[in-house]
C-alpha cells in the first residue's frame, strides 16, 4: 500500500526559505558580533514572529524596514538585513515597497548581499504566484462542491415532488375507479339483490311463477352488471393512445412544420415518465420557437424494452448568435436526470436535442 503524498503548501516553503535567509544573514552578522548587528538581527526575527502570530497588514512592515534603513545610513554594513524585507514584500506582492531597500542594497551591498537579494526576489515572487494559483484552485474546488451540493438538493426535491405526484395520482385513480364502480355497478347489483330476495319470499309463499319471473329479472340485472363491469375495466385501463395523441397534436399545432415519427410501444412507459416526456418535448419545441427560424424540424420517438429515446432536430440556427441555455433547458435537464435519464445537445449544421428516459428507475 503506497503512502500518502505529503501536503506541501506555499506557507511551509515560505518558512524554509525565510530560515535560509536568516541563516545567511547570521553568517554575515555573527563574525562581527557588534551590538547593533545583534539587536537588528533579533529585531528582524521579532518582526517576523509578530506577523506570524498576528494577522498584521504587510504595510506595517514598512515601519520595521524603515528602522533598518535608518540604521544602515549610519552603519552601511547592516543592509544585509534588507533582503529579508525584500523577500517578505515579494511574497505579499508589494514590489513598490522594496524600491528604497533595493537602492540601499545597490549602493552599499556586496556581491554576497546582491546574490541573497536576487534569491529573495525570485523565490518570493514564485511563492506569491504559487499561493495565488493554489487559492484559485481551492476556490474552484469549493465552487464545484457547492454546485454538486445544490444539484444533490435539487435532485432530492425533484424526487420528493415526483413521489408526492405519484401518490396523488394513485389517490385520484382510486377515486376514479370507485366512482366508476359505484355509478356503473351499484344500481344493477342492488336491483339484482332485491330481485333475488323477492324470489325467495315468493317461493316461501309457493308463488313459483312470480318467483321465476323475479329470478329472470335478477339474471338480467346480473348480466347487465357484468357488461358494465367490462366497460368499467376498459375505462380504468390507461389510455396510452391518448398520450401519443397529445404528442402528435403538439407536433401538428406547432408554429413550424414538424415531421413526427414514433417507433415502439409508448405504453411501456410508466405514467409519470410519459408525462415527463410530453413536458420535455413541449419545452424543446418552445425553445426552438424562441431561438431558431427553422425550415425543417424532425421529432422522432423510439421505445425499446429499456429506454425511450427522443430526438428533436432543426436547421434553424441563427448564424453568429451564441448558444445560450435558458432556465427551460436547465430545468428540463434536472427533471430528466432526476429519473436517471440524460439530455445531450449536438450543434453543427443543425441543432439536435437528444433525450433518453429509462423505463425503470
Amino acid at each position: 500500500m503506497s503512502k500518502p503524498r505529503p501536503d506541501i503548501r506555499p506557507r511551509h516553503v515560505y518558512w524554509v526559505l525565510l530560515g535560509v535567509l536568516l541563516a545567511s544573514v547570521a553568517s554575515q552578522v555573527m563574525p562581527r558580533t557588534g551590538p547593533f548587528a545583534i539587536l537588528l538581527y533579533l529585531f528582524t526575527i521579532f518582526s517576523l514572529i509578530l506577523r506570524w502570530r498576528f494577522p498584521l497588514s504587510p504595510t506595517t512592515m514598512l515601519v520595521d524596514m524603515a528602522v533598518v534603513i535608518v540604521v544602515s545610513l549610519f552603519a552601511p554594513s547592516n543592509v544585509v538585513f534588507l533582503p529579508i524585507f525584500v523577500f517578505y514584500f515579494c511574497v505579499h506582492n508589494k514590489p513598490v515597497f522594496t524600491i528604497v531597500a533595493l537602492v540601499m542594497l545597490g549602493r552599499y551591498g556586496s556581491n554576497f548581499i546582491w546574490h541573497l537579494t536576487a534569491l529573495a526576489i525570485v523565490s518570493g515572487y514564485l511563492l506569491f504566484l504559487w499561493e495565488r494559483q493554489r487559492s484559485r484552485l481551492e476556490n474552484e474546488v469549493d465552487s464545484l462542491r457547492q454546485h454538486l451540493h445544490e444539484m444533490a438538493q435539487t435532485e432530492e426535491h425533484l424526487l420528493t415532488d415526483q413521489y408526492a405526484t405519484e401518490q396523488v395520482s394513485r389517490l385520484v385513480e382510486r377515486q376514479r375507479i370507485a366512482e366508476i364502480l359505484h355509478d356503473n355497478l351499484g344500481f344493477e347489483l342492488t336491483a339484482a339483490l332485491l330481485s333475488v330476495k323477492a324470489a325467495g319470499t315468493l317461493m316461501t309463499r309457493h308463488q313459483f311463477d312470480k318467483a321465476l319471473v323475479s329470478q329472470q329479472k335478477a339474471e338480467a340485472r346480473l348480466t347487465n352488471a357484468m357488461t358494465q363491469l367490462k366497460t368499467a375495466v376498459r375505462q380504468i385501463e390507461p389510455q396510452e393512445a391518448t398520450d401519443l395523441d397529445r404528442i402528435t397534436n403538439l407536433a401538428e399545432s406547432f408554429v413550424y412544420p414538424v415531421q413526427f415519427s414514433c417507433n415502439g410501444d409508448i405504453a411501456l412507459l410508466p405514467a409519470y415518465v410519459r408525462q415527463l416526456l410530453f413536458v420535455s418535448l413541449q419545452e424543446a419545441l418552445t425553445n426552438i420557437s424562441k431561438h431558431a427560424k427553422p425550415n425543417t424540424i424532425t421529432l422522432s420517438l423510439e421505445t425499446t424494452q429499456a429506454i425511450v429515446r427522443a430526438v428533436i432536430e432543426n436547421d434553424g440556427l441563427i448564424t453568429g448568435e451564441p448558444t445560450v441555455f435558458g432556465n427551460g433547458l436547465r430545468y428540463m435537464r434536472r427533471r430528466i436526470e432526476a429519473v436517471n435519464g440524460s439530455l445531450s445537445i449536438q450543434k453543427g449544421e443543425t441543432f439536435r436535442l437528444i433525450m433518453i428516459l429509462p423505463l425503470k428507475e
